[in-house]
């Protein structure tokens, strides 16, 4: 994993108004194989698996949309903990 790139990918998460945007940059982290962890890559297939059927779609269900912004707030806060050094909280 390469802190730069972990850098542009928190910064273009920062800047990532729309579902496009989040579906796209997912997608790329998901693809990333060792460039990205293990907890990156699952919680980018997640924010990926969400909007995959309503990407294309002019409009989706608000329910829908709201999973997704959940689901890429946490991506993002995982980008946060790798470029800051944190390690990652393993789950109770």
């Amino acid at each position: 994993m390469t802190n730069v790139l972990i850098t542009q990918w928190l910064a273009a998460s920062l800047e990532a108004k729309s579902h496009r945007q989040m579906f796209w940059l997912a997608l790329e982290i998901g693809e990333a194989g060792g460039l990205a962890s293990t907890e990156m890559r699952k919680a980018a297939r997640k924010v990926v698996r969400s909007l995959r059927d309503v990407i294309e779609l002019p409009i989706a269900e608000a329910s829908v949309l709201a999973k997704a912004d959940q689901l890429f707030a946490e991506l993002v806060e995982i980008l946060k903990d790798a470029a800051s050094g944190t390690p990652p909280l393993l789950a109770a």
